[in-house]
């Protein structure tokens, strides 16, 4: 009887190394080739973003870079899933600052909280905010992670719809833990 159970547990642990050593050789194949990273300097930070991604324009008075996934671009020529980095001076404590940023989500439906707490961007102590919106019928997810340098407010906001957040939320991670301020 243990040498079947020996057997039966050998089998098993055969059979999970076979599909996870498949599964590597299928994530090695996929095709990355004609996908570049690109550089964006503009109001004191750097970020790299990959080629399938483009540069785009917000209507946010305080945006200094967005970039828009290229093929998230609707026929009005605006991205669905983008990153946007905003600057402005902050008024007061930045902590308070920030968080009264989403004190008015509280009193408006369209908006709901996921998550808030602190993160860090390098070596700076940032605030993160997770949250949904849905105006006009759009669902959206959004991750925006707040940093302060020079009594400037940095934040950068990744914005998707929710059946696409998941799928992009990498590329926002990425720039945000390579961003360089200068």
């Amino acid at each position: 009887m243990k040498n079947n159970v020996k057997k039966s547990i050998l089998i098993i642990l055969i059979s999970l190394f076979i599909i996870s050593a498949a599964s590597c050789v299928s994530a090695e194949n996929e095709d990355n080739s004609d996908i570049s990273m690109l550089t964006l300097s503009k109001g004191g930070l750097v970020i790299h973003y990959p080629s399938s991604w483009g540069y785009s324009e917000s209507d946010s008075e305080h945006s200094i870079m967005a970039i828009s996934k290229l093929d998230s671009i609707d026929s009005a020529g605006v991205g669905q899933v983008n990153i946007n980095i905003e600057k402005k001076p902050v008024e007061g404590e930045f902590y308070s600052f920030v968080n009264s940023t989403y004190e008015d989500m509280k009193y408006d439906s369209s908006y709901k909280l996921v998550s808030s707490g602190g993160v860090m961007v390098g070596n700076i102590a940032a605030v993160e905010y997770i949250y949904t919106s849905n105006h006009d019928g759009v669902e959206k997810e959004h991750k925006a992670v707040w940093f302060e340098k020079g009594g400037q407010a940095y934040v950068m906001l990744y914005s998707a719809p929710i059946n696409e957040f998941e799928e992009s939320l990498y590329i926002f991670d990425y720039m945000l833990n390579d961003i360089q301020i200068t």
